[in-house]
């Protein structure tokens, strides 16, 4: 019974480290649960088992939303760094300008 506690509580302490973007602690969790993850391969106890599979489902689900979130705040740093070099347009053969380069507004963000 202590091995199965301990893989549902390893993954609820995985689940509020993604919460709070502790990677630290996840790198650390990791291989707990793996070697966990191992002993819960001879559990025959189907209600378990699906307890795990839920969190384990949850846990994947936060961590590809924090990977979309990760993903929108560097193109938003991208566009912020892009604006603080100016603008550019296209002529018409299709050449690139750059304009208002290093404006003083651009450098505030």
């Amino acid at each position: 019974m202590q091995a199965k506690s301990t893989t549902l509580d390893l993954l609820d302490r995985i689940h509020s480290a993604i919460l709070v973007a502790d990677f630290a602690l996840l790198e650390h969790l990791t291989p707990t649960l793996e070697k966990s993850m191992e002993n819960a391969q001879t559990m025959r106890d189907a209600a378990l088992l699906a307890q795990i599979k839920a969190k384990a489902e949850r846990n994947a689900a936060c961590l590809v939303a924090a990977g979309r979130g990760v993903r929108a705040a560097q193109r938003r740093l991208a566009e912020i760094r892009d604006a603080a070099q100016g603008f550019s347009t296209y002529n018409g053969r299709g050449q690139r300008a750059q304009h208002g380069q290093n404006s003083s507004f651009a450098r505030r963000f």
